[in-house]
């Protein structure tokens, strides 16, 4: 689980890092899901079977030889409600703890197998915390704030590819833009 303030870069690194596993191996495919508010665990459980298919009897997986790796961006965004829980955090608690959750339509247990998950959040936005029987599975990475040349080289990037199809002169300003931002 990567921490950090609001545009410190977890998300770009974790995505980075997910989509380089699965260009190098044909053993990964990944999902990222994007917690908000509104995240509870009907929706999360919608989105989690969406790349899961039944093997036999009551064990689902990825397809084929695959293994799933899950991306939850903003962990701790979905409200607590009324006994200050969070419904998509126990979902996640209970399939990191059990490795199964509950058709809903059957009344049957699903055993999701071949999973996992990475996560990010940001403890100054949402719930500010997170289930600690949730966060006990997760290895905690602090990610800083770059540096100012850090983040002129980052910016640099992103405007020299979007600014591309426009005029020399525009080019030319990007510096400038990047100077004031920062």
């Amino acid at each position: 689980m990567a921490v950090g303030q609001a545009g410190c870069g977890k998300t770009q690194i974790i995505k980075g890092m997910l989509n380089e596993m699965v260009q190098a191996s044909d053993d990964y495919m990944q999902q990222v899901i994007n917690f908000n508010y509104y995240t509870d665990a009907t929706l999360l459980q919608m989105v989690l079977e969406q790349l899961v298919e039944k093997k036999a009897g009551t064990r689902f997986g990825p397809p084929g030889k695959y293994k799933l790796i899950y991306f939850l961006d903003d962990l701790n965004m979905p409200c607590p409600d009324n006994f200050d829980t969070q419904s998509a955090i126990a979902l996640l608690r209970q399939h990191q703890d059990y490795e199964h959750w509950y058709d809903k339509q059957k009344i049957l247990i699903k055993n999701i197998t071949g999973t996992q998950k990475i996560a990010s959040m940001n403890p100054q936005a949402g719930s500010f915390t997170i289930n600690p029987r949730l966060q006990r599975h997760f290895w905690l990475l602090a990610v800083g704030m770059p540096e100012n040349a850090s983040l002129s080289t980052i910016y640099s990037a992103y405007l020299q590819k979007h600014f591309s199809r426009f005029k020399a002169s525009i080019l030319e300003q990007i510096p400038f833009v990047i100077k004031a931002t920062l």
